[in-house]
């Protein structure tokens, strides 16, 4: 049985036949499909067809001219993405002024890069948007990433972070840390002086290991200030976080390292007690995941920091890594905010040393003497 080709596959031959060939009716149909579902398909199909006029025929100053003024004259609101909408873009560049002084092949570069602007143009009319970059704003590519995130694809970011003295808050960060992310949720390893895993609830508690088979939990409430501060570093909730940029946030594009964009957001608002002052999202163009994030934060102390979280990994995603029972092994012990405060302090403490004794808050007691 012969193998299914893929569209990318398909997507080369059909231009190959464009370019080389005499592509029927069918296969022009076909091409706008197949360009349609490869994520730069557009944008391959018109860097395939002006190498080829560089090579071929030495396209010069005309041909792009007349691609220029082709594509600006108005569009009739009937417009579709049938073959014979192309066509007419065809016969137009054809009867332009400037085409009739082309020779044959100048005329039928023109003419074939003016079909792959129609194209493009279809797709951007009918779906809002097209999948080149050309078409692409910020918020749609802050959008597309929302949409890959969303996927039960789990990806891992290592972190780097950079602070200023004034926020270090006696906290010794390790330098080996990663971020498990999918959506909303995420999970963190950090390898120092000991390895443990940690991450939030829904109610924003954070749970920790403390070994192979004990973890803690911290509810929010319960946070003494380092503990705060480890949260504000590595907290990852891309889905929220990503939404939060197009709610509140000034987006700016540029086109960064090969096959990227990058997103610059700067807060019109603050939205929540990390305050954020520039965001840096550096975004795959094919897989619309996001290779590297920066952020930038200033608290109210006027401490500031750089947290960088830069794509190493991507898997399916294990449902029970973002619960602590995931990273324990039988006999395995969960101490709950059920648990006095006191004992879960002097666990951490016997795991991570005396500066733990600050992570969580122990309520005072006051006794009546009779």
């Amino acid at each position: 049985m012969t193998p299914r080709k893929t569209d990318h596959e398909r997507l080369k031959e059909l231009l190959i036949e464009l370019v080389d060939g005499q592509p029927s009716e069918e296969q022009l149909d076909e091409l706008q499909q197949v360009a349609k579902l490869v994520p730069d398909g557009i944008e391959r199909m018109v860097d395939h067809l002006l190498l080829d006029s560089l090579l071929g025929d030495d396209l010069g100053r005309e041909p792009l001219t007349a691609l220029v003024d082709l594509v600006a004259e108005p569009v009739d609101s009937d417009l579709t993405g049938d073959s014979a909408s192309a066509q007419l873009y065809i016969e137009s560049a054809a009867e332009s002024p400037v085409s009739s002084r082309r020779s044959p092949g100048l005329l039928r570069a023109a003419s074939w890069l003016a079909l792959a602007a129609s194209v493009a143009l279809v797709v951007f009319l009918l779906t809002g948007h097209g999948d080149s970059p050309v078409y692409a704003s910020a918020s749609q590519i802050v959008e597309a990433a929302i949409h890959t995130h969303a996927e039960p694809i789990e990806r891992v970011y290592v972190v780097e972070v950079e602070r200023n003295p004034s926020a270090d808050n006696g906290l010794n960060l390790p330098r080996d840390v990663k971020v498990s992310t999918q959506g909303d949720r995420f999970w963190v390893e950090m390898n120092g002086y000991r390895r443990w895993a940690w991450g939030r609830d829904a109610d924003g508690a954070i749970w920790m290991t403390l070994g192979p088979r004990r973890a803690v939990v911290v509810g929010a409430d319960e946070m003494g200030v380092p503990l705060k501060y480890i949260g504000d570093l590595y907290t990852l909730h891309l889905e929220t976080l990503l939404q939060n940029f197009l709610k509140n946030c000034q987006l700016e594009r540029a086109e960064g390292p090969a096959g990227t964009d990058i997103i610059t957001a700067v807060p019109r608002r603050r939205w929540s007690e990390r305050p954020l002052k520039r965001a840096t999202i550096e975004v795959d163009r094919e897989t619309k995941a996001i290779r590297r994030l920066v952020v930038e934060r200033e608290f109210p102390d006027q401490s500031s920091t750089v947290v960088t979280f830069t794509l190493v990994d991507s898997r399916l995603a294990d449902e029970e890594m973002y619960r602590p029972e995931g990273h324990l092994t039988e006999p395995r012990r969960l101490f709950a905010r059920e648990t006095d405060a006191t004992k879960r302090r002097e666990l951490m403490v016997n795991w991570f040393g005396p500066h733990a004794e600050r992570w969580i808050q122990i309520p005072e007691t006051t006794s009546n003497d009779q």
